[in-house]
């Protein structure tokens, strides 16, 4: 009878829903708590502001009137070194009590602490007055000035109104803490009341989980005759997923062949725009008017721009299908060839390439010859026209930090390899957008190209299981830092990724 009792539907329903009305009321309750503690911490924090911006004022106020007297007394100079340095900071002080005064939660305190620097500035200027005329040789009339009593009553009346001020946020802030105190106390209390009511709910989930331990060994039974089939439809389904591999295997190498055909089919038809465009402006150039001048050369760039698309798209399709196999490669040898490669490019611009000791890794030789050569080719050509390029190419051990969401981190040795430019930079923002195929930051008129150099690069580097960052601020070059395996081996299909999900 108990057992029925124990599982019937209504009885955990029962159960749920009591710890669910327990649990919310604790939730709550914490939350409230949570948040007048938040308030209390507010309060005293804003109390404690404006008690040691004022005292700061006061303090300051005195210095400089200490200063006043002793140089009006002995017309020393080094009496107004606080004088002085009150003054440099007055602006800094007067600022501090005035924003301090915005988080004050009594009534009429601004105003209050708003009079209060107006009687600061006007004691201030008083004794500005006084320090003035005796450096101008009028000791008199600044000892008249002084005898008026005007800085004594402004004195009195600013002490008066700081006075006023920091014993009401000091009573502010015992009256915060008692509530702190009382807030402690009640939280104890609940705390005690939820801990009896938690374990006596505990208590009541084992015994009927003990309950229902006989029925478990059943569902045991159960799940394990459930086990083995769902195994044999593993089993299946793993068959069947290997022929999709092999399917899509094949289905990527027809659009690979499709890509190469449909770039040679678009590219004859450009060929033919670009050689009837080319005789047009050879041989009726003459007869054109300007205007019509003008759109032969438009039809000219476009065909070109257009034929320069197809192909780094199918340089791009590339990458994957086409690698070749990982082999034992020098990047300082890499590095010597494509900067031979460059050399008129890095002559025409009074380009400097600072090369450190780079490691042998294993790769796809032709493919890091490419990120390099883009690299290299994007730092020469976004350059400042205003001083000569600098190229800095490094390579270091990476570290933990740089490893810390890396899945394969652990599998391969891995090096750290850093380019870096006193070129024109970009916004930071944009450090994402940069590898994405034909997206560019400039117009074609300022730089040629169709923006798919970097999207390559990121490409090749995925390949080798590596991964690229881009770091920059305007006009303070670029820097691109590539994590990549020394023993690496080409990407394998199918594969989580490099890095983990991390948000």
């Amino acid at each position: 009878m108990l057992n029925k009792v124990v599982q019937s539907a209504y009885s955990w329903i029962s159960l749920v829903t009591i710890i669910i009305i327990i649990i919310t009321g604790n939730a709550f309750y914490v939350i409230s708590t949570l948040d007048e503690l938040a308030s209390l911490e507010r309060q005293l924090f804003s109390t404690n502001r404006v008690i040691n911006a004022i005292n700061k004022l006061h303090v300051a106020v005195l210095r400089a009137e200490s200063g006043q007297r002793g140089f009006l007394l002995t017309k020393d100079e080094s009496y107004l070194n606080d004088y002085t340095v009150t003054l440099n900071n007055l602006t800094e002080l007067l600022n501090e009590v005035e924003n301090a005064s915005l988080d004050s939660n009594l009534p009429e305190q601004e105003e209050n602490i708003h009079d209060l620097i107006t009687l600061t500035k006007s004691k201030l200027n008083e004794l500005i007055e006084t320090v003035e005329l005796t450096r101008q040789g009028e000791y008199e009339a600044a000892i008249k000035m002084l005898n008026t009593d005007l800085g004594l009553k402004l004195y009195d009346e600013f002490d008066r109104r700081y006075v006023f001020i920091d014993s009401s946020e000091r009573d502010a802030q015992e009256q915060h803490l008692a509530s702190l105190m009382k807030l402690r106390a009640d939280s104890v209390n609940t705390l005690i009341i939820s801990g009896v009511t938690t374990g006596l709910l505990i208590i009541a989930i084992l015994i009927l989980l003990r309950l229902n331990m006989r029925d478990n060994l059943k569902h045991q039974l159960e799940l394990q005759e459930y086990n083995e089939e769902l195994e044999d439809k593993i089993e299946q389904r793993t068959q069947e997923l290997k022929l999709f591999a092999d399917e899509l295997s094949r289905s990527n190498r027809e659009l690979e062949d499709f890509a190469f055909v449909a770039s040679h089919d678009l590219q004859e038809p450009l060929r033919k725009i670009r050689a009837f465009g080319n005789r047009l402006e050879a041989g009726y150039v003459e007869v054109m008017d300007e205007r019509g001048r003008d759109f032969l050369q438009r039809m000219l760039n476009a065909a070109e721009r257009m034929s320069m698309l197809i192909s780094d798209l199918l340089a791009f399709s590339r990458v994957t299908t086409r690698g070749k196999e990982f082999s034992s490669a020098d990047l300082n040898a890499i590095v010597d060839d494509v900067t031979s490669d460059l050399e008129i490019a890095i002559e025409e611009c009074n380009a400097t390439i600072n090369v450190s000791a780079l490691p042998t890794i294993e790769c796809d030789k032709s493919q890091i010859e490419q990120l390099i050569l883009n690299l290299l080719s994007n730092a020469l050509k976004f350059r400042s026209e205003a001083i000569p390029p600098l190229i800095t190419i490094t390579a270091a051990p990476s570290t933990e930090d740089e490893l810390a969401n890396n899945l394969m981190k652990d599998e391969y040795e891995w090096v750290t390899l850093t380019f870096e430019d006193n070129g024109i930079g970009f916004e930071q923002s944009f450090a994402e957008k940069i590898f994405a195929p034909f997206q560019r930051l400039h117009g074609r008129s300022a730089y040629k190209g169709t923006g798919i150099g970097l999207a390559v690069c990121r490409r090749i580097v995925e390949r080798h299981n590596g991964t690229i960052k881009a770091f920059s601020e305007p006009g303070k070059g670029a820097r691109f830092v590539i994590i990549i395996p020394i023993d690496g081996e080409p990407f394998a299909a199918g594969s989580e990724g490099v890095l983990s999900n991390v948000s």
